[in-house]
């Protein structure tokens, strides 16, 4: 399935490659965020295949995929070279702790534990409540301080608001909801599922893009 209908393809590389949505990109107008770290991207960028992940870190299905799920996609596809993984935000309005965690896991991702910090929370869901960001934050080792103005000086939460404003437009409101394809002719081709997925299915969807991948392009006719 192509999925231009639903996501430009612009629009989707800007999110792989760690950019965040302008005011153009929302279907409502909102101030600009300021640019955002790659921090939430993992694997190559010459990965032949690309997954892009939006998930809600109160959600339960999506701490499923991340904490059973992700570890083996990570071993086997993305530190191989075979995936370029990112990771978006799309914190759901029933889940009144998604949002402040989801700015809280991006200020970790400023001093290079957004990875870990995601972990954590997914890992500790139960205490979301308790706002636990600042002891996780010492746990790893980050400057708490740190962490605590970025919470609340409003530049991670414009990316987090990008994000869900890119989800709006590709029609996605469910959580975990995946992106995966690659490039063909310059156009992202691909198709969109949601649901915490076992492993396997990953693994045979990716396995067939990396064969279409691996293809040898049609002769043209003579």
């Amino acid at each position: 399935m192509n999925l231009q209908s639903l996501l430009p393809t612009a629009a989707l590389l800007t999110l792989l490659l760690g950019g965040a949505a302008t005011a153009a990109d929302s279907p409502e107008p909102a101030p600009a965020p300021k640019p955002v770290r790659h921090f939430n991207q993992l694997g190559s960028a010459a990965a032949p295949v690309m997954l892009l992940e939006f998930t809600d870190l109160q959600c339960p299905y999506c701490a499923r995929h991340a904490l059973e799920t992700f570890p083996q996609l990570k071993r086997d596809y993305i530190d191989t070279g075979k995936v370029q993984y990112a990771s978006r935000d799309l914190p759901l309005e029933r889940h009144a702790h998604a949002f402040p965690a989801a700015v809280a896991s991006r200020c970790a991702g400023e001093q290079g534990k957004f990875w870990e910090f995601r972990h954590a929370l997914f890992a500790q869901q139960d205490a979301l409540a308790s706002e636990p960001y600042a002891r996780i934050a010492g746990e790893l080792g980050l400057d708490v301080e740190r962490l605590e103005a970025c919470r609340k000086d409003g530049r991670q939460a414009d990316n987090v608001r990008a994000d869900m404003a890119l989800a709006q437009l590709s029609s996605i409101s469910g959580t975990p909801s995946f992106v995966l394809g690659r490039i063909v002719n310059d156009e992202f081709v691909g198709e969109t599922f949601s649901g915490a997925k076992p492993y396997e299915t990953f693994k045979a969807k990716i396995d067939a893009l990396l064969l279409q991948a691996a293809a040898p392009a049609p002769q043209a006719a003579k």
